[in-house]
C-alpha cells in the first residue's frame, strides 16, 4: 500500500519516539531500573564525593556552595534538563578550620570540642577560669554582674549519666512494622497550629537566651561552653542564630557529657578550673543569600513529580547519614531513570534543599515561590521571630497556579536504612496507589503504608498548604543512637546495599507516580481553626500550664 505524506510523516514520527514512553508503568522498565541501580550504581561514588572530597556543608558556607556547583554538575552531565539554582534570603555564612581544649588546672589534659556554629572564633589561645553561669530569669542574671569578665562560663547543667540500654543499631521488626499501620486518631492534624503554650514556651526560652546573650557580651565573658545533649562521648553540635546582627557574641563550645560534666564537679568540689582554648572560624557576610538546587527529566504533559533532600548539613562531622545519604539516593534514582530512557507523562524534578537544619527554610521558600503563600505576622515584633515562634502559621493560604500542577513530592532524610513503607500524612485515599506501587518491589521492601504523619523534614513544606508530601519509613540503624548531628556522621556509617536499595524503590515509585494516568490524591486544603475550636486549644493549653504549676507547688509542698 502506498503512502500518502502524512502517513510517512506519522510513520516517521513513530520510528523516533522512544519505546519507554507509556501512558502506564512499562514492566520492562521495572526491570531496566532493577539492573541500572544494582548491576551500575554510582550512589556510593556520590556520596563518597560529597563527604569525603566536600565535607561538611553547613547553610550558606563556602562548602555548602561547592556542594550545590558539583550536584548541578552531575545532574548536567547525567542529560537532565533545567538545572539551575534558586537562591532565598538565609544569613551569615560560617566556617572554622579547628579548634582545640585543654584543662591546666586542676590538672592537665585534653578536652574534646567542637564550636557551634555562627560563633565567634579567638585572636589565638585564650587562657581563662571556668565558672557556671546557673540563671534561668534575667533576674537571676544580675547576681553574676562583675563576675565573669575574662571568663568562661559553663550554660548548661550537668546531664545524670544512666545504664546504656539502647540498641547501637536497630531495624524494624514485622510487629513494630505492623503495628505502624494503624491510625492514632488522637493525633494532631500536622499541618495545625502550634499549641499556644507551647509557642509561649519557646518565646520565653527566646527572651531569656537573646538578654543572657546580650549579658556575657557586656560583661566580657572570654567564651561559652555547652553540654552534648547524648553521652558515650559524642558531640551532638548544631549552632547558634545565623541572622545579621544576632549571632553570638563570644566563641561558643559544645563538649561531651563526660568532659562537661567533670569540670562541673570540680567547680562543686569547690576548685575552680582553668583552661586554654583557641578556634579558627569565620563569618562570611558577602552574600545573605542560600541557594537551592534543581533539576527534572520533562515530562510530556504539565503536570510535576517532585523528589528531593536537603543538601545541607552540620559541621561536626562530614554528615553522611544527614543527610549526604538521602541526596545519594535521591540523585541516583533521577540518574538511574534518565539512563533508562524514560519520557514520562509527568516531569520528573529534584530538588536538593539548603537550610533544613535551621528549620525547613530552604523547601518552605522553594514552595512560597511556587505554589502557595501565607502570610507573614502584622505584629513586627512577632513578624522578627523565626517562623516555629508564630502564633499561627499564617492564614489564609494563597495559591499559585504551579499548585494545581505538582502531583506529588517524595522526601528522603532519616539515615540510610532501607526504605521499609511510606506515611501518607492522613491522606488515605493515596493509599491504592502506593500499594500498586510497593507491590511491584514487594521483594526489596516490606511496603508498608501507614496514614499517620512524621515530621521535622522537607516534605512538611509541601503537606502544610495542601500538596502531598511524603516521607519514607527507613530503618533507623544508628541515626538516632549516635549519628544524627554528631562528631561521627560519616560515611562510614552508611550501608551501600541499602542505598541501593533506597534508591531503586524510590525509582521504581517515582516512575510509577510520573506515568499514572492520574494524578495523585489530595486532602482537603488546610484551613484556619474556627473560634471555637481556637477556645478549646486554649483551655487545653491553659489545662496543661496550671498542671505543670500544681506538679511543682506539689513537689515544693512535699520537702
Amino acid at each position: 500500500m502506498k503512502l500518502n505524506k502524512l502517513q510517512q510523516a506519522l510513520a516517521v514520527a513513530a520510528l523516533l519516539v522512544p519505546v519507554l514512553v507509556s501512558a502506564k508503568p512499562d514492566p520492562e522498565v521495572i526491570n531496566a531500573i532493577r539492573d541500572q541501580g544494582f548491576n551500575h550504581s554510582q550512589v556510593m561514588q556520590t556520596l563518597h564525593h560529597l563527604t569525603d572530597k566536600i565535607g561538611p556543608r553547613l547553610t550558606n558556607s563556602p562548602k555548602m556552595r561547592e556542594a550545590s556547583l558539583w550536584t548541578m554538575e552531575r545532574m548536567k552531565s547525567w542529560g537532565l534538563a533545567n538545572v539551575h539554582q534558586e537562591a532565598f534570603e538565609f544569613g551569615r555564612g560560617w566556617t572554622y578550620d579547628k579548634a582545640s581544649m585543654d584543662l591546666t588546672f586542676p590538672r592537665r589534659t585534653s578536652l574534646h570540642t567542637i564550636p557551634l556554629a555562627w560563633t565567634p572564633g579567638t585572636n589565638g589561645t585564650v587562657e581563662a577560669e571556668v565558672v557556671m553561669l546557673d540563671a534561668v530569669t534575667e533576674a537571676e542574671l544580675a547576681k553574676y554582674k562583675g563576675k565573669i569578665k575574662g571568663k568562661v562560663v559553663m550554660l548548661n547543667e550537668p546531664m545524670d549519666t544512666e545504664e546504656p540500654r539502647r540498641e547501637v543499631s536497630k531495624r524494624y521488626s514485622a510487629a513494630e512494622l505492623n503495628e505502624m499501620r494503624a491510625f492514632n486518631i488522637k493525633a494532631p492534624a500536622n499541618d495545625g497550629n502550634t499549641p499556644p503554650d507551647s509557642v509561649e514556651a519557646r518565646r520565653k526560652f527566646s527572651r531569656f537566651n537573646d538578654a543572657r546573650e546580650a549579658f556575657l557580651k557586656a560583661e566580657g565573658a572570654a567564651g561559652a561552653l555547652f553540654r552534648s545533649s547524648w553521652d558515650g562521648g559524642l558531640v551532638r553540635v548544631m549552632g547558634q542564630n545565623h541572622r545579621v546582627g544576632k549571632t553570638f557574641p563570644v566563641p561558643g563550645l559544645m563538649l561531651p557529657v563526660e568532659h562537661y560534666n567533670m569540670l562541673a564537679r570540680t567547680i562543686e568540689n569547690g576548685i575552680t578550673p582553668k583552661i586554654t582554648f583557641s578556634v579558627d572560624a569565620r563569618f562570611h557576610d558577602e552574600d545573605v543569600n542560600a541557594h537551592n538546587t534543581l533539576g527534572e527529566i520533562p515530562g510530556s504533559g504539565p503536570e510535576v513529580v517532585m523528589l528531593g533532600a536537603h543538601l545541607d548539613s552540620w559541621h561536626g562531622a562530614t554528615g553522611g547519614v544527614d543527610n549526604a545519604a538521602g541526596v545519594a539516593i535521591t540523585m541516583e534514582a533521577i540518574r538511574i531513570l534518565k539512563a533508562v530512557g524514560v519520557n514520562p507523562k509527568r516531569t520528573v524534578r529534584l530538588g536538593l534543599w539548603s537550610g533544613e537544619e535551621q528549620g525547613l527554610v530552604g523547601s518552605a521558600a522553594y514552595v512560597e515561590e511556587h505554589f502557595a503563600s501565607r502570610p507573614k505576622p502584622t505584629d513586627p515584633k512577632e513578624r522578627a521571630l523565626p517562623r516555629w515562634m508564630w502564633s499561627n502559621p499564617g492564614w489564609p493560604i494563597t495559591v499559585k497556579p504551579e499548585h494545581e500542577k505538582l502531583s506529588l513530592y517524595f522526601n528522603v532524610d532519616n539515615g540510610s536504612g532501607k526504605l521499609r513503607g511510606i506515611y501518607t500524612q492522613g491522606n488515605a485515599a493515596a493509599r491504592a496507589s502506593f500499594a500498586d506501587w510497593f507491590g511491584q518491589v514487594s521483594d526489596l521492601s516490606d511496603g508498608v503504608i501507614t496514614n499517620n504523619s512524621t515530621g521535622s523534614t522537607d516534605h512538611a513544606s509541601f503537606d502544610q498548604v495542601g500538596l502531598p508530601g511524603f516521607q519514607f519509613i527507613q530503618d533507623p540503624l544508628d541515626y538516632f543512637t549516635r549519628l544524627h548531628h554528631t562528631h561521627v556522621d560519616s560515611s562510614d556509617h552508611v550501608l551501600p546495599d541499602d542505598m541501593k536499595q533506597a534508591a531503586v524503590v524510590l525509582a521504581t515509585l517515582v516512575y510509577n507516580a510520573a506515568t499514572t494516568e492520574a494524578r495523585l490524591p489530595r486532602k482537603p486544603m488546610p484551613t484556619e481553626h474556627t473560634a471555637e475550636e481556637k477556645q478549646a486549644e486554649k483551655l487545653k493549653a491553659d489545662k496543661r500550664v496550671r498542671s505543670k504549676d500544681r506538679k511543682a507547688l506539689g513537689e515544693l509542698s512535699s520537702r
